[in-house]
């Protein structure tokens, strides 16, 4: 860490301070039982948000009407009375922004995954020696996967919903009865870090005082050389407003920008490269190591920024504590599994109350947002489209001490990955693959206090997260 670089403190629970060693991890005599599944995914592969010159081939990457009328069959969008959000600049225009066909399949691709990986087979014998209990599927015979069980939510963006209404395809491929509601109410203002306008008024101050870091500023002038090669590159490939378009945690316009030439922001930078180079369209003077230069520093940025609490808390502390209040409630329900068959309306009613699986459709920078909040272990590479992180609701149950408190954990994966929690350590001081429940509600409820040093614009107090809210001092 450089010199005079800003320091933070965490103001956390004693509970978080030392971690009681037996809640390190379940007792081995135990059995785990899967109570509930939150799925978090990022949308299909889109068009550019940035206009590109050249509208008539990027329309036609995108699926025909009839397509997107048959995957919305069976869905009913839920918006607030009051109406749509305004619209983020990350939305897009005309055919930019938009979910193309590719993307559309790879989310059926993800709706089909994801039930194979909740559903006990028919067929499937269990393993008294499995740790888990149904082999560590939430769903069973005899309570199977149904839309009754199911909590659908989405920004209201249109590839974010098509991208849910695509899983939901896969998930759901026999037609039925059952309608699906995909709540769209005011989830743009919190599912995302850089909603527009932010959440706290402070935000983008924090943004951009978080942004001009020494270390990272250093970084970024040995990069400028690369950003405006980039830039420039593309510049025959820009459509009209291109350069208007603005978006990224830290990278919002500054007025007085304007009056000097800059390179494209980063992330915008990112998006056109990802998108020009899956489909061989990169400009000649610009090649693989540069978009993989650029996709990294990306990444680094957007971890480098968001990775400081009060920042994190500040862009998803909403989002993250309504996840854990979603388990705490599945948590509380009275009363352990039942072997009696229960009738199709018990189940749904009891699935209304409180979903088996709740279904979030967002972006990538969600993922990195929730990644920071909870304090997770960075993945090996940025999320990739149709990416999800699954956050799994465990009970530990121990038969030889039937009338003991039971416990329940929280796992984390990406992808399929695994992602230990860095606030959290087990016997052997290594991240934590799975959280008790409680700690984790502790966790997410810590304050945080951001310090400047001395001789850096004078000392004291910053910024500080307390009580659900961000406060410049």
């Amino acid at each position: 860490m450089m010199k005079n670089h800003p320091r933070w403190i965490i103001l956390s629970s004693l509970c978080l301070a030392a971690a009681a060693s037996s809640f390190s991890k379940p007792h081995p005599s135990s059995k785990l039982r899967i109570r509930q599944v939150l799925v978090v995914h990022r949308h299909g592969d889109r068009t550019p948000i940035t206009p590109m010159k050249d509208e008539d081939y990027w329309q036609k990457t995108l699926p025909e009407p009839h397509v997107l009328d048959g995957i919305a069959k069976g869905t009913t969008l839920i918006r607030p009375p009051e109406g749509g959000p305004k619209k983020h600049g990350a939305a897009g225009r005309g055919p930019f922004g938009q979910l193309t066909l590719m993307g559309l399949l790879q989310m059926v691709s993800l709706g089909e995954r994801l039930k194979e990986e909740l559903e006990h087979s028919h067929h499937a014998e269990d393993d008294e020696s499995h740790p888990f209990v149904n082999q560590g599927r939430l769903f069973t015979p005899k309570k199977p996967l149904h839309p009754s069980r199911v909590k659908v939510m989405s920004t209201d963006f249109p590839r974010t919903v098509q991208s849910v209404q695509a899983l939901l395809t896969g998930m759901f491929p026999d037609a039925n009865n059952s309608p699906i509601e995909i709540d769209l109410q005011h989830t743009n203002t919190y599912f995302i870090p850089d909603p527009q306008p932010r959440q706290y008024k402070q935000q983008l101050a924090l943004e951009s005082y978080l942004s001009k870091r020494p270390h990272l500023a250093e970084r970024e002038g040995k990069l400028r050389e690369l950003a405006h090669r980039v830039t420039d590159a593309l510049e025959g490939h820009l459509g009209e407003g291109a350069k208007g378009v603005s978006f990224g945690i830290g990278e919002e316009k500054d007025a007085s920008q304007a009056k000097t030439r800059q390179p494209l922001a980063w992330a915008q930078l990112s998006e056109i490269l990802v998108c020009l180079h899956s489909r061989e369209l990169l400009p000649p003077t610009l090649s693989e190591e540069d978009v993989q230069a650029v996709s990294n520093h990306v990444a680094w940025r957007w971890f480098e920024n968001l990775g400081h609490p009060v920042l994190a808390k500040t862009a998803m502390w909403k989002f993250a504590s309504r996840l854990v209040e979603n388990m705490q409630r599945k948590a509380d329900e009275h009363g352990a599994e039942s072997t009696i068959e229960m009738t199709i309306e018990e189940y749904e009613q009891e699935c209304i109350e409180e979903p088996w699986l709740c279904i979030y459709s967002a972006h990538d920078s969600t993922l990195i947002g929730l990644l920071c909040v909870l304090q997770l272990e960075q993945p090996v590479e940025w999320p990739e489209y149709g990416s999800a992180l699954k956050v799994e609701l465990i009970r530990e149950e121990n038969e030889l001490q039937p009338t003991k408190m039971m416990q329940h954990w929280v796992r984390f994966s990406l992808n399929g990955q695994v992602l230990r929690s860095t606030w959290l350590t087990d016997d052997n001081n290594e991240p934590s693959t799975m959280v008790p429940l409680n700690q984790l509600a502790d966790m997410i409820q810590s304050e945080h206090e951001l310090f400047e040093d001395e001789g850096v614009d004078g000392s004291g107090l910053k910024y500080s997260w307390r009580d659900g809210l961000l406060k410049e001092h």
